[in-house]
């Protein structure tokens, strides 16, 4: 499957990520199943709209650093290389359509009943499986460092999560 945003709409990048791996219940069969999300560290970019921007376009060449981590969820474009590292992390993280958000993005699915496992509920629900309430639930994710650049055009970004900082140092 093939995304339909281009490598045009790029609105994050880095010289290095880190996958973020977990696990929850899914909510349909409720068997364990793997979880995938992207992690930039500081410091990253991402394209800001220029005051007075009449749209995005406009916009292109005005990158801000950002000096926190970040969650990037909603992902609409990834470069083959890191779609395909993903792939081979969890079978299930794949190319769908979410009813839900009424949008197609790179999503995770269930490895038992391919069900959808939607963005928000993963990154922006108090104890979501990427939105850490405390250091316990934050323990239950991994991150992997790839010292390869990164782009990627996404609608969610999660700025300075919680405890993500301690997990980089494991």
């Amino acid at each position: 499957m093939s995304d339909k945003i281009s490598s045009n709409e790029i609105n994050f990048r880095s010289r290095s990520y880190f996958v973020a791996r977990s696990f929850i219940h899914c909510w349909c069969c409720r068997a364990p199943t793997r979880l995938l999300a992207a992690v930039l560290p500081p410091p990253h970019e991402t394209l800001a709209m220029e005051e007075g921007a009449a749209d995005e376009e406009s916009a292109r060449d005005t990158w801000e650093s950002a000096p926190r981590y970040a969650f990037l969820f909603y992902v609409g474009y990834l470069p083959d290389g890191v779609r395909r590292r993903f792939m081979q992390l969890s079978p299930g993280f794949r190319w769908d359509r979410s009813a839900a958000s009424q949008g197609c993005y790179w999503a995770n699915h269930c490895e038992q009943c391919d069900a959808l496992l939607d963005d928000h509920y993963l990154f922006c629900e108090p104890q979501g499986a990427f939105a850490p309430a405390d250091p316990a639930s934050a323990g239950q994710i991994e991150l992997l460092p790839v010292h390869e650049p990164f782009e990627a055009a996404a609608a969610g970004y999660l700025f300075d999560p919680p405890f993500v900082d301690s997990m980089s140092r494991r």
